[in-house]
């Protein structure tokens, strides 16, 4: 890593998406940095392939657009959760991103939207079972993780061979601890149909406890509690898409479950297994009460 290396981006972007509802000016963000304005400017775009103010804008809009897709929320509710004054402002910023309003754009969801099914009808795809579904809440928990950007299909099917286990394992050893003494945690924060696909942000993390303050190099993050459906997934990690897929749009949609805004998880049983060795992955999607 060098000086100026990617890590600096950490708090920043721990910071830009705990307020997201917010404001914010360049100084206010750069301080999270330890660089001036000027310097954080450069340093962002040239990591980030954006600069500050049009990512935020961004995240802004992919997550109102994430609203309209899952919910029936009023577009004036979601405007001002947006943190957009007017509906009219909202508006024009989100057909600049989009390319459509936001009524335009949830009526042309509803037209492609599979037809709603029967749940006794749907065929579920190899992996999963429906008696291994759960509803449960769970409490917040902190995790240490780093940080991928760029399509899911880019992440390696062996977890174990990623850059970002490498550096989770490292930390591990620099705790002084073992691999098995952590759960392992994914977090797909982006829609792929919404997001550009090289802008897509996954965190890899390790449960920590709240002792540890210094991450050097990592992120440290708190995954959001409260209600969630817990799946058990059995096959490779590459079919996970597919997985989701069929979750969103077919078993959600049948079971008339009204999903938060808010980006699921996945807990890895046994990334660090031997390569033949069925792999088991529990996904949790945020529900509503």
């Amino acid at each position: 890593m060098t000086k100026l290396g990617r890590e600096r981006l950490y708090p920043v972007w721990e910071y830009i998406e705990q307020n997201l509802e917010g404001q914010f000016g360049l100084n206010q963000i750069a301080f999270f940095s330890n660089l001036s304005p000027w310097h954080f400017h450069r340093f962002f775009k040239k990591h980030q392939k954006e600069n500050v103010q049009n990512y935020i804008k961004r995240l802004k809009i992919e997550k109102a657009a994430y609203e309209l897709k899952i919910s029936d929320f009023p577009i004036l509710e979601i405007a001002m959760e947006a943190g957009y004054e007017s509906n009219e402002a909202f508006t024009r910023a989100f057909k600049r991103y989009m390319g459509a309003t936001p009524s335009q754009y949830r009526s042309k969801l509803k037209k492609t939207n599979k037809p709603k099914v029967n749940l006794k009808g749907l065929v579920f795809p190899e992996g999963i079972q429906q008696k291994e579904f759960r509803k449960k809440e769970i409490a917040p928990f902190e995790i240490v993780y780093v940080r991928h950007i760029g399509s899911y299909s880019d992440l390696p099917g062996p977890l174990s061979d990623s850059k970002e286990v490498k550096l989770l394992l490292t930390f591990i050893n620099t705790i002084s601890s073992l691999p098995e003494n952590h759960k392992w945690v994914g977090i797909s924060l982006d829609d792929p149909n919404i997001s550009p696909e090289d802008k897509i942000r996954f965190d890899l993390g390790i449960t920590v406890g709240n002792k540890i303050h210094s991450v050097p190099h990592l992120g440290k993050q708190t995954v959001t509690g409260g209600k969630y459906l817990q799946v058990r997934y059995r096959g490779s990690y590459t079919n996970l898409p597919s997985i989701y897929e069929f979750l969103m749009q077919d078993y959600i949609p049948a079971e008339k479950i009204h999903l938060r805004n808010s980006p699921p998880f996945e807990i890895y049983m046994n990334p660090l297994g031997k390569e033949k060795e069925e792999k088991i992955t529990d996904i949790y999607l945020p529900i509503q009460k």
